[in-house]
């Protein structure tokens, strides 16, 4: 009796500490998301509502090739400094996470609504170990907007607790679901906390002067271009800097390309504005005209009330 006691108060104590931790608590209500991809336990790909409307809507749906966001993905890396104080480079999604990103991203950018971003949460093996046994967890939120993928990170290798997976599924069946922050677009999260190794076309994004660390713009095709060009030097160093300059070259061209498309823009903007402005004097001074015609008598009042009629119909 008492060891069933001691049992059920540990699993209470468990279950409490957990359900008290946003990150890590049991999820036993469903939400409305539609699901694009869904694995084993605790992964998956969804779509879901915009948790914060007040940065407008995404521009969804939109086809995005899935070879481009593999090479944009890959592109993303930081420098990790160990317990010892070593430093090495480490890439932001393994191989097996890339994969599947850009396949369900893809998908789900060419499905979703204006309002709705991407939810996901990947298994993997945690890096802030010193040998790579432990299985662990990595989501995050993604949409497309002004010409970038954003990707918010809300949870980063966050192990998996064995100790609340074995009170909660005895069985070991790996039925427990974790209720997981997928991140915000007001709050920073916490969980990443390394600077991106400066790629063209990758961004942190900057808010009030502020670069929030969790979350990452990419612009694909330009992050895609530049760590193919990478690669290639890496493969053959005699091509150093050469695929480099062709990669800033494309960035500075497709630049110049958007300020001559604004700037068009603003001339159109201009010449219309000048166009109704002009219109609205020319009718104004046919009316005036029309008046002292009129008054001079030179008119009918009939005549006037035609003519009046066929220069507002002008407008």
């Amino acid at each position: 009796m008492k060891n069933t006691q001691n049992h059920l108060i540990s699993f209470f104590i468990i279950s409490f500490v957990f359900f008290t931790n946003s990150v890590s608590a049991v999820s036993w209500f469903g939400g409305d998301e539609e699901i694009i991809w869904e694995g084993a336990a605790n992964n998956y790909f969804k779509l879901a509502e915009q948790e914060d409307s007040k940065f407008g809507k995404n521009d969804h749906p939109i086809s995005i090739d899935e070879e481009e966001i593999i090479d944009a993905l890959t592109a993303l890396e930081y420098t990790d400094t160990s317990i010892l104080g070593s430093e090495s480079i480490v890439s932001v999604y393994s191989y097996s996470q890339v994969r599947l990103l850009a396949e369900y991203i893809s998908k789900g950018l060419s499905e979703a609504k204006a309002t709705q971003d991407i939810i996901f949460a990947i298994g993997g093996s945690s890096r802030k170990l010193l040998v790579l046994t432990k299985k662990s967890y990595t989501t995050g939120r993604v949409f497309y907007k002004a010409g970038k993928l954003n990707i918010i990170i809300g949870e980063y290798d966050l192990v998996r607790s064995e100790a609340m997976e074995k009170e909660l599924d005895p069985s070991g069946r790996g039925e427990v679901n974790y209720n997981f922050s997928h991140g915000y677009r007001d709050k920073k999260s916490n969980h990443f906390k390394d600077s991106i190794i400066g790629v063209t076309g990758v961004a942190q994004k900057v808010i009030k002067g502020e670069p929030r660390l969790d979350w990452i713009e990419i612009d694909i095709k330009l992050a895609a271009e530049a760590y193919v060009a990478r690669k290639k030097e890496r493969e053959n160093p005699q091509l150093q800097g050469s695929q480099a300059l062709k990669v800033e070259a494309a960035k500075l061209a497709k630049q110049r390309r958007e300020m001559r498309a604004e700037m068009a823009r603003l001339r159109k903007d201009v010449e219309q504005r000048n166009n109704e402005s002009s219109s609205a004097k020319s009718i104004e001074e046919r009316i005036s005209t029309l008046d002292q015609l009129l008054e001079k008598e030179l008119i009918s009042k009939e005549e006037y009330a035609v003519k009046r009629k066929e220069i507002l119909n002008d407008i």
